[in-house]
């Protein structure tokens, strides 16, 4: 028979509160959640992308989780952060306003109930960029030169390992072409740009070179200067002789072109050219001399240094001079021009007429007062030393002759006297008087040695000295060195006479009057 087994209300009751009791004296309290760092991605100059992954919400729900981040390690959400929401799981974040280059910590957290965990440490760090720079003006344009540069650089994060300039005749101009190297650093610079064509439209542009790139600056456009004919200066000319002299040139500006020829020119009317008589002297800038040959005696010339280019031919400053005289004895006179006249620079000293008749020499001092002939002496009987500029004491009879200067030449009327006399600034009242006249045209004629006491300035080039004189009553010598006597080939008004013009030591105007014909005087030739 079977047996029947029946549970009773009060045990089933005791079963239920049983099992409730071993349920709950069972169930743990929340801790605190558990949770990692997801490693950052996407890092740029300025942002990156970093994020979390919980993996236990601590047996309580999580009510915030995100990133936090700073410049040191282990940053809490005191310094940097972004919440990302609620919930366990994975999730992430993106990091805006980063500075570039820079090192930052960045760290998961989430908070439950309990409070907050983080996650491990990450260290990342901001790229860099390509660096900043603006071109400097341009600036000292020439024919083959300029200069610019770069002005407000920054480095993007990166040390800037090159800088310069790059230039093209074309836009956009890069560091592959032509390109100047300036160093390193963020510092201003200027730049020399070489070797460029004259008369061409060029662009340019800084550049900048860090671990990130170069960068370029802003585009700027300039054209070089366009060749012109070379400029240059006219040595003075020297070495004069009867028939060469040397003259050159200096401080030659190319203006742009190869100089491939350089030389002087000369003629006898004003302003020679190439086509003229010309010296080459080869070419290039420098300095340099050349020589003027088979020039004609005691002729006035004009003379001009050049320079050639490709735009043509310069000339620089017209220099005049006159070429040396001699007469029939061979004596040498250095000449110089005076307004529109050409005098001989010293006295003459020729012993024979220009046909070849001696001039008698007369050193007796009653001999001399009685002739009626020409004649001829040096002061005191004694000669000179050549070269000294001293010349000849003649009597009128000899400038009577009219062939007493060298072909070419002539001793000078008194008309030609005051043609001088006005040039050096004596009035028309003035020169046409008689005794002192003028103001300080003496002392323009007197050169600056012989004369005693006073010497003159010689402005004029002149070159008059002391010679002294002898006197035609008496026959004798006198004054040398404080008087100076020159004939002229007009007859005084009062015709027993010559007229002549006189310089004295202490007396800065010029005298003129008449003399008897006995009288020892100088003679200076004028040019015909």
């Amino acid at each position: 028979m079977k047996r029947k087994f029946r549970i009773s209300n009060v045990l089933l009751i005791s079963l239920y509160l049983s099992a409730v009791i071993i349920l709950f004296g069972c169930k743990k309290d929340p801790v605190l959640p558990t949770i990692s760092t997801v490693a950052p991605a996407n890092i740029t100059s300025g942002s990156a992308t970093a994020g979390g992954n919980i993996m236990s919400d601590g047996r309580a729900s999580i009510t915030d989780r995100g990133i936090c981040w700073a410049l040191t390690a282990n940053p809490t959400f005191d310094n940097n952060k972004i919440a990302s929401g609620t919930g366990d799981g994975v999730f992430s974040a993106d990091i805006t306003g980063l500075q570039l280059a820079t090192i930052y910590h960045v760290r998961a957290y989430a908070t439950n109930s309990v409070g907050t965990s983080y996650g491990e440490d990450f260290e990342f760090t901001t790229l860099a960029v390509t660096p900043a720079i603006a071109t400097r003006e341009i600036g000292e344009v020439s024919w083959t030169t300029a200069t610019s540069g770069g002005i407000n650089i920054s480095d993007g994060g990166s040390a800037i390992t090159a800088r310069g300039v790059c230039w093209s005749a074309s836009s956009g101009p890069v560091v592959g072409g032509s390109h100047t190297e300036d160093g390193s650093g963020t510092s201003s610079f200027v730049s020399n740009l070489t070797g460029l064509t004259s008369n061409t439209v060029y662009y340019v542009r800084a550049y900048a070179t860090n671990s990130m790139g170069t960068t370029y600056g802003n585009e700027l456009s300039f054209r070089t200067s366009s060749v012109t004919v070379p400029s240059l200066t006219t040595d003075a000319v020297t070495e004069v002789t009867i028939d060469a002299a040397v003259s050159g040139g200096r401080s030659i500006i190319a203006n742009g072109g190869e100089i491939t020829e350089k030389g002087i020119c000369w003629d006898t009317s004003p302003n020679p050219n190439t086509s003229d008589f010309s010296s080459s002297a080869g070419s290039g800038t420098g300095n340099f001399s050349a020589d003027l040959e088979g020039l004609n005696h005691s002729t006035i010339y004009y003379v001009r240094a050049y320079a050639r280019n490709s735009a043509g031919i310069g000339y620089g400053p017209q220099m005049v001079f006159s070429t040396s005289a001699s007469d029939i004895d061979g004596n040498i006179y250095r000449t110089v021009i005076i307004g529109d006249q050409l005098w001989m620079q010293s006295d003459l000293r020729t012993t024979r007429l220009r046909g070849g008749a001696a001039i008698p020499f007369v050193e007796d001092d009653d001999a001399w007062k009685d002739l009626t002939t020409l004649a001829c002496c040096w002061f005191n009987n004694n000669q000179p030393a050549s070269g000294s500029g001293f010349g000849l004491i003649y009597n009128w009879y000899a400038v009577e002759t009219g062939a007493l200067c060298p072909t070419g030449w002539h001793v000078p009327t008194d008309a030609e006297f005051k043609v001088l006399e006005r040039h050096l600034g004596m009035t028309s009242a003035q020169y046409d008087g008689t005794g002192w006249r003028g103001t300080d045209q003496g002392n323009q004629l007197k050169s600056t040695s012989t004369w005693i006491p006073s010497t003159g300035t010689n402005s004029s080039g002149f070159t008059a000295l002391g010679e002294g004189y002898r006197y035609g009553i008496l026959g004798n010598f006198a004054d040398y060195g404080v008087v100076g006597y020159w004939w002229t080939s007009t007859i005084h008004w009062d015709t027993t006479k010559a007229l002549y013009r006189r310089l004295d030591s202490n007396e800065a105007r010029v005298y003129r009057e008449g003399v008897i014909f006995a009288g020892g005087k100088s003679v200076r030739c004028l040019k015909n």
